[in-house]
């Protein structure tokens, strides 16, 4: 006796059985990445794996006497944030105050070094009237980000560079070592945030994780 298969139940059986496959195979590549997620040792290394090989901005100075040009090259990330505070805050001891920030071939700028700049600017202007960052032809990128924060009224805009064609660069000094630039990173979201208060739902996870991640790692140096 022959059996004749109702049609449409085959059908729907093959199309059930197709959606048990695929997601059996989305699980297969899911399932590592999430154990390797929600394993802690191995979330807390997760921001050092992400920023190796991501190569810093390169940073060039032209000091003009009574104001300074500071051309950033490459990408503004957060390892970039150290070393360009310590630039400006040189050039501050050195009676410092108005400054043009060269963008044209800045590739991108995150908002760990965003946050950096928006204080440093705020400082100045808090120092001398006149007193702050212009930016010289930011890339689309970067104006995208400073409009997107609600900071780009904060800063002019330069026309020109003038003299600073002889702009020389910076040399890689000391690597700030990771408590430092966790400190940098959540002190930069937090300022953003004041900046702006809408920042604040953008970044309220950050800056927790940033917050805690701080706080072990203070416990950790000060128990070596």
């Amino acid at each position: 006796m022959s059996v004749n298969a109702d049609p449409l139940f085959c059908e729907v059986f093959m199309v059930r059985f197709s959606a048990w496959i695929n997601l059996h195979r989305l699980s297969c590549f899911c399932n590592p990445i999430l154990q390797f997620l929600t394993d802690s040792e191995n979330y807390r290394r997760l921001p050092d794996k992400l920023f190796m090989g991501i190569a810093p901005a390169k940073l060039y100075v032209a000091d003009l006497g009574e104001r300074a040009v500071v051309r950033i090259t490459g990408r503004a990330n957060c390892l970039s944030s150290v070393p360009f505070k310590r630039v400006i805050n040189s050039l501050i001891e050195r009676g410092r105050r108005v400054f043009t920030l060269d963008l044209s071939d800045c590739q991108l700028m995150d908002s760990t070094f965003l946050g950096v700049l928006v204080g440093l600017n705020r400082t100045l202007g808090q120092s001398e009237p006149d007193g702050g960052f212009s930016l010289y032809r930011p890339t689309e990128p970067v104006r995208v980000l400073l409009d997107n924060l609600g900071i780009l009224e904060l800063f002019s805009t330069a026309e020109s560079l003038d003299q600073a064609e002889a702009a020389e660069p910076v040399e890689a000094g000391e690597a700030p070592d990771k408590t430092e630039l966790t400190r940098t990173s959540l002190e930069a979201h937090q300022t953003l945030t004041d900046a702006n208060p809408e920042n604040g739902a953008k970044f309220k996870e950050v800056t927790r994780f940033l917050e805690e991640d701080l706080k072990q790692q203070e416990a950790a140096d000060s128990s070596d």
